[in-house]
């Protein structure tokens, strides 16, 4: 057994589950996705029951313990410097049911098994397609995808949650059960009311789809005429198309993507008068399943140290916008900069997922600009950061002041919250004040119990980009 930390209450010592600073496994495990945060827990824990999970939640509380609940350890930046993980990795089943179009997952899962598993009967469910981030982080978040014009985000498709709450009950929330509790978590939900055990989601049949990769090598002059052309294109889709543009460096050479996604059988021709005229330096049109779609658009990067910066803009992106994008690649092809970094953008007609209502706030934009760089060595860090700070501050007079809660940034300091979730703020906390009363569920960047006062500049702003919500 594992000589234990004094400090670790005696009813979490010694635990089949878990993981101490002494074991030959805390070194890897105590790492998530980003090594930038080199923290050190206490401990971490395991669980495979729901009795486990309520048994070290329940500790945590007599004992007045920080916690962190990871499921997937994709979140972009952390925030345990000490105190406990609560790790679901035995939460993995699937469990789909074709007679009523839905699947029951773990909170476990990562995107990746969820892809398959869904694929291999030729259904799905609106994610991502990065197969290492975890699905229940994205799904509390919102969930932006290639599937997100037909099928909206990934938390429009959930029907019940089971849920551990703060007095350490096990609850289904959904539309008729704890309606406040489950329109907050969809979309505001990151270890702020409770522990998310469990998801019921609908799925979707998705016998054949068409995917599209388009790639242009660097040029100045196509890059933004291609941008334009795209921004123009995705207007006039129809909701059965999805499609970004990725201006990205990697490997010295810089490049701009456009990438789109066609659910259906019919032919993949709407790309073809837009950007055949801009002679493409390659083309791939994939036509099969979703799963084998997935595959191709799967994304795995192997540099360890991360930083991702995120907005949203409300009308197409002008000039300017664009020419920070471009001119970032310049510098970094100039220079030939030692990292992988890409802007990435999302657009299309705005409002296109706005039917659904959950604490997502930012459905009448127009699009997303994201912003990631990342680098092999720790020496890099601090050029790194300087790079893609750079390149953010350039890109803000171009955008809104709101970002995707997805995408962790604590340079957004105490604005996070406006930046995140708008005019849905005062909300979001009255229902913490209800869940969660004594803030067992904290962290950097979750709800907090008070209010914010609202200043007369946060009203117009909300006003200005999204005036009905």
């Amino acid at each position: 057994m594992c000589v234990l930390s004094a400090e670790i209450p005696p009813g979490l010592r010694g635990l089949p589950y878990g993981i101490y600073p002494t074991c030959g496994i805390y070194n890897t495990d105590r790492f998530s996705y980003n090594k930038l945060f080199n923290w050190y827990p206490n401990a971490i824990f395991t669980p495979s029951t729901y009795n486990e999970v309520q048994y070290v939640l329940q500790q945590c509380i007599n004992n007045h313990l920080s916690f962190y609940v990871r499921s997937g350890g994709h979140c972009s930046e952390q925030t345990i410097p000490r105190g406990y993980i609560i790790d679901l990795r035995n939460f993995t089943s699937i469990v789909p049911d074709t007679n009523t179009n839905t699947v029951t997952i773990g909170a476990g899962c990562r995107l990746g098994d969820v892809i398959s598993t869904l694929g291999a009967i030729n259904y799905a469910i609106p994610t991502g397609t990065c197969p290492s981030v975890g699905l229940s982080g994205l799904a509390l978040g919102g969930g932006i995808g290639l599937l997100v014009r037909n099928f909206g985000l990934t938390c429009d498709s959930i029907i019940s949650m089971q849920v551990l709450t703060a007095n350490n009950g096990l609850i289904t929330v959904s539309q008729d059960s704890f309606p406040d509790l489950f329109w907050a978590l969809r979309g505001g939900g990151h270890n702020s009311y409770g522990i998310v055990l469990e998801y019921t989601f609908q799925m979707y049949y998705i016998p054949t789809v068409s995917m599209l990769e388009l790639r242009w090598d660097w040029d100045p002059k196509t890059f933004y005429e291609v941008y334009n052309a795209w921004q123009k294109w995705v207007t006039t889709l129809p909701p059965t198309i999805s499609a970004e543009a990725v201006f990205k460096y990697k490997n010295g050479r810089a490049r701009l993507s456009v990438n789109a996604l066609k659910v259906g059988a019919e032919p993949f021709t709407e790309w073809e008068d837009v950007f055949l005229p801009y002679h493409p330096s390659s083309e791939l049109l994939y036509t099969g399943n979703y799963l084998g779609a997935a595959e191709i658009f799967a994304s795995n990067y192997t540099y360890p140290f991360s930083k991702a910066k995120s907005k949203y803009f409300f009308k197409p992106l002008p000039k300017g916008g664009v020419d920070v994008a471009i001119q970032y690649m310049n510098l970094l092809q100039n220079e030939q900069c030692p990292y992988e970094t890409f802007w990435e953008f999302g657009a299309g007609k705005p409002g296109a997922i706005a039917n659904f209502k959950t604490a997502y706030f930012p459905r009448q934009a127009f699009g997303y600009a994201f912003v990631f760089i990342y680098w092999p060595n720790e020496s890099q860090e601090t050029a790194a950061l300087n790079l893609i700070n750079a390149t953010y501050r350039q890109m803000e007079p171009f955008t809104s002041p709101y970002s995707y809660n997805n995408l962790t940034d604590y340079d957004l300091g105490a604005n996070y919250l406006h930046a995140y979730y708008g005019s849905h703020v005062d909300r979001l906390i009255q229902i913490k004040n209800v869940y969660d009363p004594d803030n067992i569920f904290n962290w950097t960047q979750g709800i907090p119990l008070k209010y914010i006062p609202k200043s007369p500049l946060t009203e117009l702003i909300q006003q200005k980009y999204c005036p009905h919500q």
